[in-house]
């Protein structure tokens, strides 16, 4: 299917590029909003809004470096309350919390309405498109195991959502981790790690930044996770469009006999 014969579908339930594959279906929106709360951007990036996503997801970024929030939660999960309070910008703070209460209500908003648009999806059999081919991609529609996706987020956030054939959103994901992870000397603390110089690895972390990578890699591990599990839902649901549409009465004849006939 072509792209301007996904025109005339009023309401899509996926749409399928080389390079990436976006649908929608029921989800807890609460769920949505906890993932916003835990780090704006979130919430959209996995309700298929990546664009609004990531730049909320940036600007917080920043804004959190800005304000040194990591470093006052770091404070003050060590008891340090005096100096999380002298280190903390007030000013970038007040910034933060602003955007992090958008993000958690449009983030709930918008999970409501694209629920109420899968469900009418579901109702006009809205039609899928399982392959897409271009001259320098391919993506498809197939079975695939969530926790394989788990399994290589884990390992590197982006990995999951690329076998699972989001390269555009695999991309971002992974330039960002890596930018963070570099920023944060993460490897280099690795490295003193397995060495067992565990005093230098602490001194050459920069916490500041490596306080996002826990919340990264579960969203990213959850995130695959759920793709892969509606990934598969759609597929089994284009199969059984394309077998109602093709072998729709019983006089049709099969096309190659049973084997023993």
């Amino acid at each position: 299917m072509n792209s301007s014969a996904y025109d005339t579908i009023r309401r899509p339930k996926a749409i399928i590029t080389p390079f990436n594959t976006n649908s929608i279906h029921l989800r807890n929106p609460w769920t949505l909003a906890f993932w916003s709360l835990l780090y704006p951007g979130f919430g959209h990036i996995s309700n298929g809004f990546i664009g609004k996503g990531f730049l909320l997801f940036t600007g917080e970024t920043l804004i959190n470096y800005k304000s040194h929030l990591n470093l006052a939660i770091l404070y003050s999960f060590n008891g340090a309350f005096q100096e999380a309070t002298q280190i903390l910008n007030i000013h970038f703070f007040i910034i933060y919390c602003s955007v992090l209460v958008f993000a958690i209500w449009d983030s709930y908003q918008l999970t409501v309405e694209c629920n109420k648009l899968s469900i009418l999806a579901d109702r006009e059999h809205a039609v899928i498109s399982p392959t897409r081919l271009s001259g320098i991609g391919l993506n498809s529609l197939d079975k695939r195991n969530p926790w394989v996706s788990v399994a290589w987020s884990m390992f590197l956030p982006g990995l999951g959502h690329m076998y699972n054939g989001l390269t555009v959103l695999s991309a971002i994901i992974f330039i960002i981790v890596s930018g963070i992870i570099f920023a944060s000397h993460g490897l280099e603390a690795i490295m003193y790690t397995l060495w067992g110089d565990f005093s230098q690895a602490r001194s050459v972390l920069d916490w500041q930044w490596f306080i996002n990578l826990p919340s990264i890699y579960g969203f990213a591990a959850w995130d695959a996770y759920v793709k892969t599990v509606e990934f598969n839902k759609l597929f089994d649901i284009e199969q059984a469009q394309y077998f109602k549409s093709a072998y729709r009465g019983h006089s049709l004849k099969i096309p190659f006999p049973p084997r023993g006939g």
